[in-house]
């Protein structure tokens, strides 16, 4: 009985293995640099990569972030992985994992997670529209404590195509839930906007801006950076 038990399993797996093709797995490489301009700490110079992986079914990317400036800096490497939900084609899950540093809001590293569900509002060739909804963790002060923030998360992006340009918006909230210590609250948003002139299929031209809204001291940093895209023949 077991042995019939132990054939049936590996059939079932056989059958229900990964389809690459089935999948139209796509890797895709990105960078960008340029020069970035913030009110609080005048001119630098910006760096971006991005790694990412793509199927009909799942969705996961590596990003690196970097404004440079003569006396401050803003840096964010974030991980983010995300799959549809069950069998319903507009709902996902997600998970992501940051580490952040940003000089001008005395963050001197900040480890974040969030998670939750997601709901894709409009799903196109020429864009897409998504909204999140889910629970946050992190620790702002990572190298001296291990006290951690709780915050509720809420999330809405936007981008679109149209032959040679293209535009994307995101807006990221996060509402703290958990004990607000030094009478100094966490809660944020964090925007970002970006406009792309597309030279060819590889190249193109950038210009946008971020903005970490968390006090009344936050300004926005505005960027323009030369961008490179490329297809990787990766296929595990």
């Amino acid at each position: 009985m077991k042995q019939y038990l132990l054939l049936f399993i590996i059939t079932i797996s056989f059958s229900y293995s990964h389809d690459l093709d089935k999948e139209n797995l796509d890797w895709r490489q990105y960078y960008r640099l340029g020069s970035v301009y913030s009110e609080s700490s005048d001119i630098g110079h910006s760096w971006y990569g991005r790694l990412k992986r793509t199927t009909s079914f799942t969705f996961r990317d590596v990003r690196f972030f970097g404004h440079f400036y003569k006396s401050d800096s803003e840096i964010r490497l974030r991980h983010k992985y995300s799959r549809r939900f069950l069998s319903i084609d507009n709902i996902y899950s997600y998970s992501t994992l940051l580490y952040e540093r940003n000089t001008s809001l005395n963050v001197d590293l900040r480890y974040h997670l969030n998670q939750g569900l997601g709901y894709l509002l409009r799903s196109e060739n020429n864009g897409n529209m998504t909204i999140e909804l889910g629970v946050a963790f992190d620790n702002s002060d990572y190298l001296n404590a291990e006290q951690k923030t709780t915050y509720l998360r809420g999330a809405c992006s936007i981008d679109h195509r149209l032959k040679s340009f293209s535009g994307k918006f995101e807006v990221d909230y996060f509402y703290q839930i958990s004990e607000i210590e030094l009478r100094s609250s966490l809660s944020r948003f964090q925007i970002v906007s970006e406009f792309e002139w597309l030279i060819n299929k590889s190249f193109g031209i950038i210009s946008g801006f971020t903005w970490d809204i968390q006090d009344e001291n936050s300004s926005p940093s505005t960027f323009l950076t030369i961008s490179i895209t490329r297809p990787i023949d990766w296929y595990f």
